[in-house]
């Protein structure tokens, strides 16, 4: 997260804050009219909701998994599109790889779960359905 996007949510928030609270006593700022405040309160918390949904959008993005390369691909399940005697081809996150069997011979058309990679070849098992 951005220090500065943290700031400033807080400063906005605070000085809507004080401008509702001044508002509501009957004081005014530098002749400013209490609804005028009212308003410029408004303003001023709608670019906070702002701030703190850019805020959360930033957490989010940091924090998720991630989603390309070796580390999306390791564990993921694809499809075998030849014969694997140990090696041939797989579809896999919509991409043809060329795989290698890790402890049996895979058919085509069987479903394989890729467990590594060496270089460009992945390393896959066939998946056992579960009963």
């Amino acid at each position: 997260m951005h220090p500065a996007l943290v700031f400033v949510a807080a400063v906005c928030v605070i000085i809507a804050v004080l401008l509702l609270f001044s508002a509501f006593q009957g004081a005014s700022y530098y002749g400013v009219t209490p609804q005028a405040q009212i308003g410029l309160a408004i303003i001023t918390l709608v670019v906070a909701a702002i701030a703190i949904w850019m805020i959360y959008k930033a957490a989010r993005a940091k924090l998720s998994k991630i989603k390309t390369g070796k580390e999306a691909l390791i564990g993921s399940v694809g499809v075998a599109v030849t014969d694997l005697k140990p090696k041939g081809e797989i579809r896999v996150l919509g991409e043809f790889w060329q795989a290698t069997a890790k402890d049996e011979w895979i058919k085509d058309g069987e479903k394989v779960e890729v467990v590594g990679m060496d270089g460009m070849l992945l390393i896959v098992r066939p998946v056992k359905e579960k009963a």
